[in-house]
């Protein structure tokens, strides 16, 4: 299956925006999850865990909005695209992509100066209400009523899940220095508890709703051409979805070493849920197919 060269900026943006969102929004999670463990000695002990991980949340972020600049006909204007925030779902994705970036940078400069943990707080929860909009924002560009195969609750959950998948696949490498501390021990269960319902979830969303290798795909919005064509690519998502799910495993069995420093096992993970997500997202842009003229 070909995307033309304009179309691979909008799969990489819309993905690296939502894992980014996401991975934000469970590690917040889990850390407020732990507040009276991690809380109780200021920032200093949220500098490994929190800082670390943000920014390298705020490298990809960045990463994404300048890939974005390729999909528009004038990079140069791009600032002009939120002028119509009232009435269009696109400069709302745009302003709050921007918000979130900038939001990141906040973050990392209050946790790095060590200031109050209140304003940590404060700055972060704010920071995970908008990662939490962010996918709804995004998968509102897409439902087009000229576009059946996109104008249906399957967008919006799918770009939910991916928002889910990519950020749970990010965690085990967020805390990965924490795996052998038995004092954050809980942490790390967690994490891996987390990753493997998101996994189970997205595995079972695939195998029943995937519009096109599941039990009910939207064979009266897509031509039979498209969906024989597109099905045995979307059927390779479960198995990467399943190893990764196998491989997530290994980070909970007490013999089994994280080496090459912590990254073997998590990377791998993170790793084939990226791959899935690409494949997906690919196959969502590849089911345009407009009513009409």
């Amino acid at each position: 299956m070909k995307l033309s060269l304009k179309e691979w900026p909008l799969v990489a943006f819309t993905i690296l925006v939502q894992a980014v969102a996401g991975a934000f929004v469970l590690l917040f999670s889990l850390v407020v999850i732990n507040a009276h463990h991690f809380f109780s000695s200021g920032a200093v002990r949220l500098f490994p865990l929190f800082f670390r991980p943000v920014l390298g949340l705020l490298f990809l972020m960045g990463l994404s909005l300048i890939i974005s600049l390729f999909h528009l006909g004038q990079p140069s204007a791009a600032y002009l695209a939120v002028r119509n925030i009232g009435t269009s779902w696109l400069s709302r994705e745009i302003l709050g992509s921007c918000l979130f970036f900038a939001g990141l940078i906040v973050l990392s400069a209050i946790i790095y100066f060590d200031m109050s943990v209140s304003l940590i707080l404060i700055i972060a929860s704010l920071e995970a209400l908008l990662g939490l909009s962010l996918p709804y924002i995004m998968s509102k560009i897409y439902r087009l009523p000229a576009v059946p195969a996109w104008n249906n609750w399957r967008t919006t959950f799918s770009f939910y899940l991916s928002w889910l998948v990519i950020g749970a696949g990010y965690l085990p490498l967020a805390v990965r220095y924490f795996f052998s501390a038995r004092s954050d021990s809980a942490l790390a269960g967690q994490t891996v508890s987390l990753l493997q319902i998101i996994l189970l979830i997205s595995i079972v969303y695939l195998l029943l709703f995937d519009q096109v290798a599941g039990f009910f795909p939207l064979k009266n919005m897509i031509s039979a051409e498209k969906i024989s064509g597109l099905k045995k690519f979307s059927k390779s998502r479960r198995w990467l979805l399943l190893l990764a799910l196998l491989l997530s495993f290994c980070l909970s069995w007490s013999g089994v070493s994280l080496c090459p420093s912590g990254f073997l096992w998590p990377g791998l993970i993170l790793a084939l849920v990226v791959i899935e997500e690409v494949i997906g997202r690919t196959i969502f842009f590849g089911l345009y197919e407009r009513l009409g003229v």
